[in-house]
């Protein structure tokens, strides 16, 4: 982010021969950031979701190998003539053995309920090589294809994972007896519906059908957090900053339910899904698991936990309404986003980067 902001805002000048910057941006953000995240994410979970750890350090320490290889190889594309075809065969072989590592206990172990996150991570594999495809000249569309597939793939898997995970959060941390409600029809009619929208976002363009789905799209997961929802979500920073995650993935949905009779652009609806939705859901989810997984008590974090997660907020409202109120001043407005996020992460990683270098200390629920 912090080249992002160099580049975008003070106008640093590198090579994009191969790829426009704001394709770059996007897809370091979705194959170099958010899958990080989801693979950081599963791989610490696997052994409760899963019931197996197929693999050594040795594997772990390979996938982190070949991921910051692979951002190295990408990034020297700026700034010299290398080719792309390092970097790309790195960025697609972590995603491919992800998705075979968390692939194979599923699959052995033939459980279909769980069966969705391994095709999540497929299609991702299948949606960077289409990607690369582009940036080679073999597909006309493919980096747009890659990216766009990308972004409402992690949307869906946030949704999926998060209909599994948030209520569960909710109900151990609130202090009295709460059940937050699932309907099996909600789940039926998101799952319908977010399938045409992804087709009808992805693949076409102008389809008059498109605002229509996504209205639904935002009134169903309205309902949703309507039935996770308690006044008392509000008194723990890492519960609402997931249910506020969420609730920019409603936001997104109508965003481009409206953008056709208030001319909001397509990239304001992209960034409610990933400075909104994925930045603070990733962001809620690494101090919900970095405070668990070591030990501490998750439901009291460092108190500047809050102010972190307010800094992200106020990045995303920033960067989705202001344009929208006064797009005179469109710059300013990303530049000042840009600085919000950089500032969250950066506290971010000053407050939690030593719980995860000192020894676990006792659990404390």
């Amino acid at each position: 982010m912090t080249l992002w902001t160099a580049i975008y805002t003070f106008n640093l000048k590198l090579n994009f021969e191969k790829v426009a910057p704001t394709i770059w941006h996007a897809h370091e953000m979705l194959f170099g950031y958010a899958v990080a995240v989801i693979a950081g994410f599963i791989l610490t979970i696997e052994k409760y979701r899963f019931g197996a750890i197929i693999s050594k350090e040795s594997a772990l320490i390979l996938l982190i190998i070949i991921w910051i290889l692979a951002r190295i190889f990408i990034s020297l594309t700026l700034i010299t003539d290398i080719s792309w075809k390092m970097g790309a065969f790195l960025d697609c072989l972590f995603i491919l053995i992800l998705t075979v590592r968390i692939s194979y206990p599923i699959i052995k172990g033939k459980d279909r309920k769980k069966a969705g996150l391994g095709f999540h991570l497929a299609l991702l594999t299948v949606s960077n090589f289409i990607f690369y495809l582009g940036v080679f000249g073999v597909l006309s569309y493919g980096q747009y294809w890659g990216t766009y597939s990308a972004l409402f793939l992690v949307i869906s898997l946030i949704l999926f994972m998060g209909r599994m995970m948030i209520p569960l959060f909710i109900r151990s941390g609130l202090g009295f007896r709460f059940e937050p409600r699932n309907w099996r029809i909600i789940d039926t009619l998101s799952l319908f519906f977010f399938v045409v929208f992804f087709i009808l976002k992805v693949f076409f363009t102008n389809v008059r059908l498109l605002p229509i789905v996504s209205g639904l799209l935002a009134l169903i997961y309205t309902v949703r957090l309507y039935g996770w929802y308690s006044n008392r979500i509000w008194e723990k920073p890492t519960l609402w900053v997931l249910f506020v995650a969420y609730t920019w993935i409603v936001v997104g949905f109508g965003l481009q339910f409206l953008s056709p009779y208030f001319n909001i652009s397509d990239l304001i609806v992209v960034h409610s899904f990933t400075y909104g939705a994925i930045g603070m859901m990733t962001i809620g989810f690494m101090c919900h698991f970095i405070l668990g997984h070591t030990g501490r008590n998750l439901l009291v974090p460092p108190k500047i936990a809050f102010w972190i997660f307010i800094v992200m907020l106020g990045g995303a409202v920033v960067r989705v309404f202001f344009p929208i109120l006064d797009g005179s001043n469109y710059s300013l407005w990303i530049a000042i986003s840009q600085t919000l996020w950089i500032l969250s992460f950066l506290a971010f990683a000053i407050t939690f980067l030593p719980m995860l270098l000192e020894p676990r200390i006792g659990i404390k629920m």
